[in-house]
Formats: structure tokens, sequence, C-alpha cells
């Protein structure tokens, strides 16, 4: 448990996850480190989806969406979602995954504009078994980006592609263990954060009521009031508990992947009840 005090408010992250994910904003291309981490534009020159190493900034792939950013020699930073600047109540935008490594939506970059992962001629894939990324994205402004040189059968000439550790097929087992949270107070805004453990590409975040919690014993059926996250690809998230009178919040965490959910079950001796079942009956878990 953490404790976040302020003005007699308290904070409780209380937070079962099973997390393979990685620090915010960071990575998951190029496996075998051979190199697969470029895609390759006539207008926009090599685009270096692993720009700055392992764990660094870079494409991260999850079961719904991409998050993180790609670098291009001639364009600048491509962002691959809106949570990379939190500037999604501005301008809501990202790349998504159906699951099954078929890609949609739109990256933005400051020099060239939007780039559409599903053009209406093309569009951009993952292959489910493999990582490996195909086809074409479609920049506004500098037109078409590849991902691997077996669109066009050059890979004898220029052999290049982009690969990621995301793979879903066979479909992996749910993730499981529980990790470390920590609650953080910066510029009066609030963050939550956890360790992360392996087997979850995805973490689902949801928010109750501490007093609630407390009045009825431990009961989360009646206690849980919201969704805060689903699917949130990174191991932080900021959290605003709002301004009423309260007598604090409780936050758990459960990790994801595209195989199934984790719990929110502790397993500790002092769990009362049982936390997924009471979370699924109270209608604010997420989806």
């Amino acid at each position: 448990m953490n404790y976040w005090r302020r003005s007699g408010t308290f904070l409780i992250a209380s937070c079962v996850l099973v997390c393979g994910g990685v620090k915010p904003w960071a990575e998951n291309i190029d496996p075998d480190n051979d190199n697969s981490q470029y895609a390759w534009g006539e207008n926009g020159g090599w685009m270096n989806t692993e720009p700055n190493g392992d764990g660094r900034e870079g494409i991260q792939v999850g079961d719904d969406e991409l998050a993180g950013w790609i670098w291009g020699e001639n364009i600048g930073w491509i962002s691959l979602s809106c949570m990379n600047t939190l500037s999604c109540a501005i301008a809501n935008y990202g790349v998504l995954n159906d699951g099954s490594g078929i890609l949609s939506g739109y990256a933005w970059a400051e020099n060239i504009g939007w780039i559409n992962f599903a053009p209406s001629t093309s569009g951009v894939t993952i292959d489910p078994a493999t990582g490996d990324f195909h086809g074409y994205a479609w920049g506004e402004n500098i037109g078409w980006i590849s991902f691997n040189c077996s669109n066009t059968a050059t890979c004898g000439d220029v052999d290049y592609k982009v690969k990621t550790g995301w793979v879903c097929d066979p479909l992996p087992p749910a993730p499981t263990g529980i990790p470390m949270v920590t609650v953080t107070k910066s510029d009066g805004r609030v963050q939550l954060s956890w360790t992360t453990v392996a087997g979850a590409t995805q973490y689902d975040i949801i928010v109750g009521d501490l007093g609630i919690l407390r009045s009825s014993g431990g009961n989360f059926s009646l206690a849980m009031t919201e969704c805060l996250d689903d699917n949130c690809t990174t191991d932080k998230k900021p959290f605003e508990p709002g301004s009423e009178p309260f007598e604090g919040t409780v936050a758990l965490v459960r990790g994801t992947n595209c195989g199934g959910a984790g719990s929110y079950d502790s397993g500790g001796a002092g769990q009362v009840g049982l936390r997924d079942v009471e979370i699924a009956a109270s209608g604010s878990d997420c989806p």
C-alpha cells in the first residue's frame, strides 16, 4: 500500500498487476537486435522506430494501441499517440491495434502533419506470429512510408523492416504476478506508477471511494467508481482525485495481454472477499 496525504486526504494505491510492459514511452522494437527497426519513405528518407537503443524512445506495440515515437532523419519526431505529451484533451489521436496486428488511426509530426496507418489503398499490419511489420502508411505531406522491403520485393538490394517483440499467435497465457506500486506528487498532480513483471503488454486501472471501501468492510462492488484507463501501454498514470471533499481514493491495476486479463486479487492473507468478482459486479471494471 502507498499513501498520499494532502489536506487530510489520503490516496491509497493498492494494486495487483502483472506487467510485462516497459517504462513510459519505451519500446519493444528489434527484439533480436539485428537492426529490424527502419521504415523508408521516398520523400522522408529513413525512419528509425528504435532511435535511442533498447528501452528508450521508440514504438511500443500493445494489444490495442501503439505508443511512443519514430525518428525521421529528414523530418524529426513522429508521435504515435497523444499520450506521449498528455495532449489528448486538445488533439485526440493515436495508432490502434485490433489485437491481431491490423493497425489503424493516425500519427502526428510537427514537420509533416498527419500520417494515416490505414489508408484506403494500403495499410500497416503486424504479423501476430513473428512481429514483422508489413505494408504502408500515408503521410499527407510526404507520401508513402514502407515498413518492410518485401512490399516491393527489393530486399535483395536494400534489406530493411520493422519488427516488434509483440506477438499474439499462439495466444499467450493471461498475465500473473504482483507489482510494487508507488504514488508521487509533482506540480500539484498525482501520478500512479508500478513495477513490471513478465506477461503483460498493457494495464487496466480502476479507482474508487476509500471511505465506502472502509465502511463496507472491504466490499469493492460498492466502492469502485471508474475505469481510469483501459489498456494503458505504460507503467505510469497521472491521476487527479478532484477537489470535492472525500476520505480518499483506492486505485487498483491489473495487467492484460491479447491472451486475457490478469487479476486484481492480491493473494494476501488479509484480503477480504474476491476482488475480481466484486469489481465485475460494481459496473466500473475496465472492459
